[in-house]
């Protein structure tokens, strides 16, 4: 038989029976030689609290990132209001020139009903809409040194016919 000093010199905090000892450390020890089945090991992750946190900063991230992608999706330009940019003196796009041709087409000249008046004036008032700002375009591109783009109009006439291909055959 093992005499006691000398579990005592292997193993001090082992073999001391003080009651003042901790019990916490006594089922420590007692898991050390042996004596109690193991136990599970608890990390620091495998806490509620550190769980809840982490899907909490998780959460909070893609509501972050939502919020985001929503403010750039519906985001407006600042409008343009002048129909010569002042720093270049160029002609560019201008929010109020399409306002107006917009009131025009909607208050002046009202429903577009194919077949009738209105939808000839239409027309007419697009096609000198677009000749003007060809010639305004034509005469920046004279003015500036820099080639700047040029376009054309083409106006498509309707004449009412229609062709129908069905089966190869046309009618």
């Amino acid at each position: 038989m093992v005499h006691l000093n000398a579990l005592k010199q292997r193993h001090p905090k082992a073999t001391t029976d003080h009651p003042s000892q901790d019990p916490a450390t006594l089922d420590h020890n007692k898991h050390k030689l042996g004596l109690l089945p193991p136990t599970k090991v608890h990390s620091s992750f495998s806490s509620l609290k550190t769980i809840a946190f982490a899907w909490s900063l998780f959460v909070g991230f893609l509501a972050l990132l939502v919020l985001i992608n929503y403010q750039l999706h519906y985001a407006l330009p600042t409008p343009v209001y002048d129909a010569v940019d002042p720093t270049t003196g160029r002609v560019q796009f201008s929010e109020e020139r399409v306002r107006a041709i917009v009131r025009h087409m909607s208050h002046d000249i009202g429903y577009r009903v194919v077949g009738t008046a209105q939808e000839l004036e239409t027309k007419e008032y697009l096609v000198k809409e677009l000749a003007n700002l060809k010639e305004e375009a034509r005469i920046a591109n004279l003015r500036s040194h820099e080639t700047l783009p040029q376009f054309d109009v083409w106006v498509q006439v309707g004449d009412g016919s229609h062709r129908f291909d069905f089966m190869s055959k046309g009618k």
